[in-house]
């Protein structure tokens, strides 16, 4: 009988890379500033995702949320703040899955299917969320665009806590406790 491998599985990690990648780019065209901290927040997740460190992934998620505060603080457009935001949220959430998955099922489980649902309902939740924040940009947008911003992002903050809280539960109810 073969040992588990323990890493992520590929569909998970590579899924989670590509919103990564996505927030990158979003953040790029937000600000300069923001290509930095949000670059460093890729490399640091790949990493993560390659030695199955939920530390790491944990710092590249927020490195890269710090590239998308810079693009939000330095007047970044709007609406590519949020999209930066939304795919922020869904590499981590998605990174994370995929480790658990690791760890639970090993990186040879046929996981596929549940990587892809679960990375739809993180995308749903947070195109409702994002499209909830945006709705507040809009009626506070008179001139005050920095403040929007601050609202925005604090959105996605809200949004980041609501799903970390909910996967919390699941895994207590799993392991018994």
């Amino acid at each position: 009988m073969t040992e588990i491998t323990r890493s992520p599985p590929v569909v998970g990690s590579s899924l989670s890379l590509v919103a990564a990648t996505v927030a990158l780019v979003f953040a790029a065209l937000s600000a300069q500033s923001a290509v930095a901290p949000a670059a460093v927040g890729v490399f640091l997740l790949g990493v993560g995702l390659y030695r199955a460190s939920r530390r790491l992934v944990t710092l590249g998620s927020a490195a890269l949320f710090v590239g998308v505060l810079l693009a939000g603080v330095r007047g970044g457009v709007p609406e590519a703040v949020l999209l930066s935001a939304l795919a922020t949220v869904l590499a981590w959430d998605t990174a994370d899955h995929a480790l658990g998955i690791g760890e639970q099922l090993g990186r040879e489980a046929h996981s596929s299917r549940l990587v892809f649902v679960h990375a739809a309902t993180t995308l749903l939740v947070g195109v409702f969320g994002s499209a909830l924040c945006y709705a507040v940009y809009l009626a506070v947008g008179g001139g005050q665009p920095v403040s929007a911003v601050v609202l925005l992002l604090l959105g996605a903050v809200a949004l980041v806590s609501a799903l970390r809280g909910s996967g919390e539960s699941n895994r207590a109810v799993r392991r018994g406790r």
